[in-house]
């Protein structure tokens, strides 16, 4: 059995929304409101714990609603109210890691409220389509939190 290829990629997806960077920041810091949005239709996002300090560990599982068999651990790194959150995650499949990223949410204001862009580091290690699932994950999250605020 062949081990596959790392893939290395940097993932950026960027949304504006008509509110300030503290209300998007209060959305994300939430977990039950984080949990409402970060999922895409048909799938859940299901916290075991969550400590949204620097620091601070979030466990969860994810995956379709009912058999989120996906299991993430993110560790935040920096925490900016209202500006920033920089974090590592790891997400995983019977204990062996899928994936590791660096991912840094920034909240910058602008003309009709505020610019979010989240910038993925992500090291794959079952090749690209964990990439593009990543892109897609964190597109559609945005989209929903349009729907959120």
């Amino acid at each position: 059995m062949s081990t596959p290829t790392l893939s290395h990629s940097t993932v950026e997806v960027a949304r504006s929304y008509p509110v300030s960077p503290d209300k998007i920041f209060a959305a994300y810091a939430d977990v039950e409101r984080r949990a409402s949005w970060t999922a895409p239709e048909g799938h859940e996002v299901v916290y075991v714990n969550t400590s949204f300090d620097v620091d601070g560990v979030d466990d969860f599982r994810c995956g379709p609603v009912g058999q989120a068999e996906l299991t993430g651990r993110v560790r935040y790194l920096d925490i900016k109210e209202g500006v920033r959150v920089v974090y590592s995650e790891t997400i995983s499949l019977d204990s062996e890691p899928l994936a590791i990223s660096l991912v840094t949410w920034s909240l910058d204001p602008n003309d009709i409220g505020t610019e979010v862009t989240v910038v993925s580091q992500i090291c794959s290690f079952v090749g690209d389509d964990m990439i593009a699932g990543t892109r897609e994950g964190l597109s559609m999250a945005l989209d929903n939190l349009a729907t959120a605020l």
